[in-house]
């Protein structure tokens, strides 16, 4: 059973190293979030990606943020509401049910999710299932080695085994790229049938 993230590390999320590593906000348009977009973000932690997601797509968009850690939910509603936003709906997720509304999503993100999950063609299955015709899954992980932070090896994910979990799933890669010497970033999209 993959080992899930360490409620009491959660400042390590929002780190001012982690955000120049990553510049969710640059990220997420470089993936194709717009304005006025609706983004699930499946295993939000306290938000790392979620505020950024809400300043891109605006009023007119709309944030889901999901995690399956109560602890983790409340630290994204109470910066949701320091930030005054009112685009994000904090949803309890768990490691089988993703409970929104099917076909809503253009892009469901899982930044550094999927290693936490045991089975992971099954959630990316359902994960598919939110999205809007043309939406799309970008998922983030750990490169398989050692680094000085992030998950346990084993816990790891390779790109091969994602693209392999995701092919299972029924989704086809449309893109893959390294985010920095640790972490890498994987578009799918559902296969055409």
């Amino acid at each position: 059973m993959p080992n899930k993230f360490d409620i009491r590390k959660r400042g390590q999320l929002l780190s001012d190293e982690r955000h120049e590593a990553l510049k969710p906000e640059a990220l997420l348009r470089s993936i194709g979030l717009k304005r006025g977009q609706t983004i699930a973000d499946i295993g939000c932690g306290p938000g790392f990606f979620t505020l950024p997601a809400a300043a891109v797509v605006g009023s007119h968009g709309v944030v889901f943020a999901g995690d399956v850690q109560g602890e983790m939910l409340s630290a994204v509603r109470s910066r949701v509401a320091e930030q005054g936003l009112e685009n994000v709906r904090v949803v309890k997720t768990s490691d089988t049910e993703l409970p929104l509304p099917p076909g809503t999503c253009d892009l469901v993100l899982l930044a550094f999710t999927l290693h936490e999950v045991s089975q992971r063609s099954r959630f990316l299955h359902r994960a598919s299932r939110l999205l809007k015709p043309g939406g799309h899954i970008a998922v983030l992980e750990w490169e398989k080695h050692e680094t000085p932070v992030g998950p346990p090896l084993e816990d790891r994910i390779s790109p091969e085994e994602l693209i392999a979990d995701a092919g299972a799933a029924g989704l086809s890669l449309e893109e893959q790229r390294a985010l920095n010497e640790h972490q890498y970033l994987c578009i799918f999209v559902p296969a055409a049938h």
